[in-house]
C-alpha cells in the first residue's frame, strides 16, 4: 500500500476511504479541510449587555434558566444581577457513533471574531454536547475578571456607539489552543487606532479551564459558543466563531461533519 492520492477514485492507503473521504487528503487539491468548521454571522451580531431585564435575585445562584446541569451558577449572575448571554450552537454529525475525545489535543482550536470595548467584561464558555449520563460540560476560554481595572480592546471596538444605537466596529480573531501558554489577560497589546485604549492583539491564546477537560467528551451532538456581558456600558459584537478538530477524528471527510 503506498500513500493516498486524492483525485484517483482508489484507496490507496488501504484504509477503507479514498479521495476526499480519507483525512490524508484534508485540504488537498479539491477537497474541503476535514474537521474544519466556521460559523460566519449573516449580519454581525450584538452581544447582549448588563442586565437582562433588569432582573434581580437574592443570590448569585437564583438567576432563572442559569443553572449547568451539574448544579453549578453560571456566568449569567455577578453581583446578584441576571444578566443575558448570546449563544450559537453547532450540530455535529460526522463522528463516529458514541465517539468520545480521548486525545484533547485533537481539537485543535476555537476561534472567535469579535470587537468589544472592554474585555474584562466578558465570559467566553464552550459547552459541549451531552456525555451518557447528560451532563453538558462548560469550559471556560476567557473569564469574567472584574468591575475595574483599565479599559483593553478585543479587535478594533467601537468605543463611541451607544447602546440604543450601536455600531460594529471590525473584529479581530483570537484562538483558544491546546499549546497556547498566555491567557487573554496575559496577552500583548498594542494602541488601539482609534487612540482610546489598547488592544489584545489577535492570536492564539491559553484557556482558562485545563484543555483537558475535553478528556472524554462526547464529539457528535451540540457544540455551543457562549458569550456573556457582564457589565453595563460597553457593547461588542461576534462576526463569526469557529471550531477545528483533527481530521483522524472524522467518519467521511467527504460529508459534512455538522448539520
Amino acid at each position: 500500500m503506498g500513500a493516498e492520492i486524492c483525485n484517483d477514485a482508489i484507496d490507496n492507503d488501504g484504509d477503507g476511504r479514498a479521495d476526499c473521504a480519507d483525512p490524508d487528503c484534508s485540504g488537498v487539491g479539491q477537497c474541503p479541510v476535514c474537521g474544519s468548521v466556521e460559523n460566519p454571522m449573516a449580519t454581525p451580531l450584538a452581544l447582549p449587555d448588563g442586565l437582562n431585564s433588569g432582573a434581580m435575585c437574592s443570590t448569585d445562584v437564583q438567576c432563572v434558566g442559569t443553572m449547568t446541569p451539574t448544579g453549578t451558577p453560571t456566568p449569567n449572575c455577578v453581583a446578584k444581577e441576571c444578566h443575558a448571554s448570546y449563544n450559537n450552537t453547532l450540530h455535529f454529525i460526522g463522528f463516529p457513533q458514541n465517539a468520545t475525545l480521548t486525545d484533547p489535543t485533537k481539537l485543535l482550536s476555537v476561534c472567535v471574531t469579535i470587537e468589544h470595548s472592554w474585555m474584562r467584561d466578558l465570559q467566553m464558555d464552550l459547552i459541549t454536547p451531552p456525555d451518557v449520563g447528560g451532563t453538558r460540560h462548560v469550559v471556560t476560554l476567557h473569564a469574567f475578571v472584574s468591575r475595574s481595572g483599565a479599559e483593553e480592546y478585543l479587535g478594533n471596538a467601537n468605543d463611541s456607539d451607544s447602546d440604543a444605537n450601536p455600531v460594529p466596529g471590525v473584529g479581530a480573531e483570537y484562538c483558544w489552543t491546546p499549546a497556547a501558554a498566555q491567557t487573554m489577560m496575559q496577552g500583548p497589546t498594542m494602541p488601539a487606532p482609534n487612540g482610546f485604549a489598547d488592544e489584545l492583539v489577535p492570536g492564539n491564546y491559553k484557556s482558562i479551564s485545563p484543555w483537558g477537560t475535553f478528556n472524554g467528551v462526547t464529539l457528535n451532538g451540540d457544540w455551543t459558543m457562549r458569550v456573556t456581558d457582564l457589565w453595563q456600558i460597553d457593547n461588542g459584537y461576534m462576526f463569526k466563531w469557529s471550531i477545528k478538530f483533527d481530521p483522524s477524528l472524522v467518519s467521511d471527510c467527504s460529508g459534512p461533519i455538522i448539520l
